[in-house]
């Protein structure tokens, strides 16, 4: 596998931005769990530290892997001119890559000790199930919501594996839950913005929710996903003893995402679209930073 090629991948199926939204929800964690347990050992982020990072970069990356063999078939027709498509990379190789990526997960588990090398087995096992896609995959793939669902439950298992390395077990279960909670809503109003489209813009072999729920059925879940995530947000907040600035800026994008998808109902736009999804993003995105910056600074 040549190094361009694998970059041109990596630019066009899991780039950058990706692998530096992962790193701070490693962060995330790793802030939550310091803010309840500030440990001597744990007050400055060390190389240990730095390879967890690295271990849950490496199980995202396997989990893009995954996907690309379960959609190579209908991806060759929807898209034939990616990297993986056109053949500059192919599967085995990625596996192998995959497969290599999986030694950085163990051997940090393995170090942090039993829990977390159980917690490690755990989100591992529940993503050959999504590999797998639970072995019913006719029927999941009818159903689009209840298959994102299915799949969205892995970022609990992850949270948990991360947390186990820095926590004892069954402390600090509410700070827990919350994160578990703030990755699945974020992740899945996520997973739905990234699958809006406007009628015109349909395509008969490419999913989505839009297709799936109706056009404003599907925004108006976003929203209501969005929300609850604001919620969690506010009570994840509230436990870290935040100032009113984070608050203002979480309700303040919301209402900002709240009105753009509001004038993509009234005036249905792929510009709307895009814009209220890159707002979802940013969501995400500002929730674990805030929580990162408040712990930390």
């Amino acid at each position: 596998m040549k190094l361009n090629h694998l970059m041109a991948y990596c630019n066009e199926r899991f780039p950058v931005v990706n692998m530096a939204l992962f790193a701070i929800l490693f962060l995330t964690v790793y802030s939550v769990a310091r803010f309840f347990a500030p440990l001597p050992a744990h007050t400055a982020f060390t190389g240990t530290d730095g390879w967890g990072m690295m271990a849950v970069i490496s199980f995202f990356f396997r989990l893009r892997v995954f996907d690309e063999v379960k959609d190579y078939d209908l991806d060759c027709i929807n898209y034939p001119d990616r990297v993986l498509q056109s053949g500059r990379v192919t599967l085995r190789q990625l596996t192998r890559l995959s497969l290599a990526g999986s030694l950085i997960e163990v051997s940090w588990s393995i170090y942090q000790g039993p829990v977390t090398l159980m917690a490690w087995g755990l989100a591992l096992g529940y993503s050959l199930l999504m590999r797998y896609e639970f072995f019913v995959s006719s029927f999941l793939k009818k159903r689009l919501l209840l298959y994102a669902v299915s799949h969205m439950l892995i970022m609990p298992l992850v949270i948990y594996w991360v947390w186990s390395a820095y926590m004892p077990v069954g402390a600090a279960l509410q700070a827990l839950g919350l994160l578990a909670g703030l990755s699945v809503l974020s992740g899945f109003s996520f997973e739905l913005a990234r699958k809006l489209y406007i009628p015109g813009d349909e395509r008969p072999l490419v999913d989505s929710y839009t297709k799936t729920m109706g056009y404003v059925p599907a925004i108006t879940s976003v929203l209501l996903v969005l929300l609850a995530g604001v919620g969690v947000q506010f009570y994840l907040l509230m436990l870290l003893h935040a100032p009113v600035i984070p608050y203002l800026l979480t309700g303040g994008l919301y209402g900002l995402t709240l009105a753009v998808y509001v004038q993509a109902i009234r005036r249905p736009a792929a510009k709307k679209l895009k814009t209220a999804g890159l707002l979802v993003s940013l969501f995400m995105l500002m929730s674990y930073l805030s929580v990162i910056l408040l712990v930390n600074l």
